[in-house]
């Protein structure tokens, strides 16, 4: 489906100039992604208080669901605390963390129940962006959790909050650059981007693949049944960015959740998904036609799931498991169903509220097969 043209913009100038410049007159199509997505200033993730969910957003996430994801990561972060000894100090890092409303529903629904972990717990978002860690820090002002939640820029600056936890990341991994690669005459070509006479400004070039990482990822892949122009995207950001967030928690022990939707490899690269997984979400209409919104759309592709759990051992994290998000989730609601069953509130509106909720969350034709969760820890 094509949007509206909303004509030449700023972002795109800075794209061109970006391409002018190479002496090749194109770039990668990940460098196009993360100007559009991550440019200081024009990039999409760059505007502070984008609004997300069915009101105003571009997208739909299981956080905009409603507050029974985040209350339900809040019984699943508590449980760890206590298998853990209920350590003194614990400590939930979360990037990737957007507006702010995993953070609020996670700590709101720790605050209902009186939850004793709020003694010990330190919830530290990971921020680049200043705009973004301006409006975070009014956000959780307002809500009076400024002394349990803080904010840096970078995630080595997790280092001053030494002690045991987990990290956290939403639909981060989705959003990184991915390089775009073809099938065709029995060999792969990278899809690079240029200046072009087209309504957008831009098209596709394809490039003899150079770089010893992307043309082993290539490799990999068993082209068997593969047709011509078989299109798909490799995403090399994986590995650098699990690299960086192994020493979070020191010498104590660390447990990562990794969330998204995704496939295993042998559903991502399945013959049948000859056009990819890439997708532009732009007021909850979906496309396959990155060139066009700039700065105005969301860019994601699917995740593969089992490259991204080889990434983590090789960055020296353990793998315990790839779960559907229906899975871990149902596993996270005992206590919370139990408690209900015992006190008999199913019929409080503000339950049944929670429970459609959670069907949503969970339901295998919702999202409870589509989203994933890869558990790692430290060895």
């Amino acid at each position: 489906m094509k949007h509206e043209n909303t004509g030449d913009t700023a972002l795109k100038e800075r794209i061109f100039q970006k391409i002018d410049v190479n002496p090749s007159q194109a770039i990668s199509f990940a460098e196009f992604m993360d100007l559009a997505l991550y440019e200081p200033e024009l990039g999409y993730y760059s505007q502070p208080g984008r609004a997300i969910g069915r009101e105003g957003g571009d997208f739909y996430t299981s956080v905009s669901v409603g507050e029974c994801f985040g209350l339900l990561l809040g019984y699943a972060i508590e449980a760890e605390w206590k298998k853990a000894g209920q350590t003194r100090k614990w400590l939930v890092v979360e990037q990737g963390a957007h507006d702010g409303q995993l953070a609020l529903d996670i700590l709101e629904g720790l605050k209902q129940r009186d939850s004793p972990l709020l003694s010990s717990l330190s919830y530290v978002v990971i921020e680049p962006h200043p705009g973004r860690r301006a409006f975070l820090a009014r956000l959780l002002g307002e809500a009076g959790l400024i002394s349990i939640v803080s904010s840096v820029d970078d995630i080595q600056n997790t280092a001053e909050y030494p002690a045991a936890g987990i990290f956290l990341c939403n639909e981060l991994v989705d959003a990184f650059p991915v390089h775009l690669v073809r099938w065709k005459n029995e060999q792969w070509k990278e899809l690079w981007v240029k200046r072009a006479d087209t309504e957008s400004g831009f098209d596709y070039q394809s490039r003899k693949i150079a770089g010893s990482d992307l043309l082993d990822e290539v490799a990999r892949i068993d082209t068997e049944g593969f047709s011509q122009g078989y299109t798909t995207e490799i995403n090399l950001e994986m590995y650098t960015w699990l690299k960086s967030i192994t020493g979070i928690f020191g010498k104590q022990k660390g447990i990562w959740w990794l969330i998204d939707y995704g496939h295993r490899e042998e559903d991502y690269y399945s013959p049948e998904r000859g056009q990819g997984t890439l997708r532009c979400y732009r007021e909850h209409r979906a496309s396959d036609e990155p060139f066009e919104g700039l700065g105005e759309s969301d860019i994601t592709a699917h995740v593969n799931f089992t490259r991204l759990a080889e990434f983590a051992a090789q960055a020296g994290l353990f793998s315990e498991a790839l779960q559907d998000q229906h899975d871990f989730l149902i596993h996270a609601a005992r206590p919370w169903l139990l408690s209900m069953e015992t006190d008999e509130t199913t019929q409080n509106p503000e339950n049944k509220k929670l429970l459609r909720q959670f069907q949503t969350l969970t339901h295998p034709g919702m999202m409870g097969r589509a989203f994933k969760v890869l558990r790692l820890s430290s060895p």
